[in-house]
């Protein structure tokens, strides 16, 4: 077999392990962090939380609502001072207005209102009103733990 012949194997071989996600060391290439910040639902719309969660991530449910002007100040609040932690997530569900669903499944009565929730998908905080200016600090404690 020719040198030239054998280099092109090498290189064909190579390019179909890569295709196949198989890595130098056998090993398959590490996978695109999850997008930080998620809208989940359309207005009012139920969605299930727990299936959102990212094993190895602390995630803030923020729960909203277009008219509520303290939802939008304390959202930017919390996206500034978490936007230095990578392995924060914040997961967006529109309550809308009034007993709407996802008010209603959630059991909103007051706005803001953000959960969070630890790197192994366990509740631990449910914050509401002014309680959820602490979030970005109870976020980052999530994170220390093992």
């Amino acid at each position: 077999m020719s040198g030239r012949l054998l280099a092109a194997l090498i290189v064909a071989a190579a390019a179909a392990a890569t295709a196949c996600g198989a890595t130098a060391g056998g090993a398959a290439a590490p996978a695109a962090p999850p997008p930080r910040n998620v809208q989940l639902n359309q207005t009012g719309a139920v969605v299930d939380i727990e299936a959102q969660l990212v094993p190895g991530y602390v995630t803030v449910v923020d729960f909203w609502a277009e008219y509520c002007g303290a939802c939008v100040v304390v959202a930017g609040m919390l996206a500034v001072q978490i936007a230095d932690e990578p392995r924060v997530l914040v997961r967006k569900v529109d309550v809308g207005e009034g007993p709407t669903p996802a008010a209603q499944a959630y059991k909103i009565g007051a706005l803001p209102h953000f959960r969070i929730y630890d790197k192994h998908g366990r509740l631990r905080h449910i914050l509401v009103g002014n309680d959820c200016l602490a979030a970005p600090g109870l976020a980052r404690e999530l994170l220390a733990e093992p």
